[in-house]
C-alpha cells in the first residue's frame, strides 16, 4: 500500500514553547485548511489514552518535533512505532524563541515543509 492509500495523521509535539505551540498551530492550520490532506492531528500534550492506541491505525504518519529535545520522537521510540516522515521545526529555519508566540510566517514555513514532506513521499496531492 502507498502513501496515496492512507489517511495521513500529523502527529506534534505541542509542548508550551515558542516551538512546541509552533507544531499546534501547524496542525490546526493544515487539518482546517487542507482537511483532505491530513485525515487527524493528535497533540502529544493532549493525549486522552496512550500513544500506542492513538497510532494503530494504517495511517501514513507524519511526526513533527519543534526542537532538537524530540519529545514526540522519544515517545514513539518507547512504544517502537517509527513514522513515515518526520520532521524538526528548528532544522526548517525556525528559531526556537522561548515562550514568544509562533509567528504567521513560522506557521506557513513549517506547513510548506509538512506538505513538501507529504508530496516528495508519495503523498496526496493538494486539493
Amino acid at each position: 500500500m502507498d502513501l496515496d492509500d492512507r489517511p495521513i495523521l500529523l502527529l506534534t509535539c505541542s509542548g508550551i514553547s515558542h516551538t512546541g505551540q509552533l507544531t499546534t498551530m501547524l496542525g490546526n492550520s493544515l487539518r482546517c485548511r487542507q482537511p483532505i490532506l491530513v485525515a487527524r492531528h493528535v497533540r502529544l500534550t493532549s493525549l486522552t489514552r496512550p500513544l500506542e492506541k492513538e497510532l494503530t491505525g494504517d495511517e501514513c504518519l507524519i511526526a513533527v518535533d519543534g526542537c532538537e529535545e524530540c519529545c514526540a520522537k522519544k515517545r514513539m521510540d518507547l512504544i517502537g512505532k517509527i513514522p513515515d516522515a518526520y520532521l524538526i521545526a528548528t532544522r526548517e529555519g525556525i528559531t526556537k524563541r522561548g515562550m514568544e508566540d509562533p509567528r504567521y510566517d513560522e506557521i506557513e514555513c513549517l506547513c510548506q515543509a509538512v506538505v513538501r514532506t507529504i508530496r516528495n513521499s508519495g503523498g496526496k496531492n493538494e486539493e
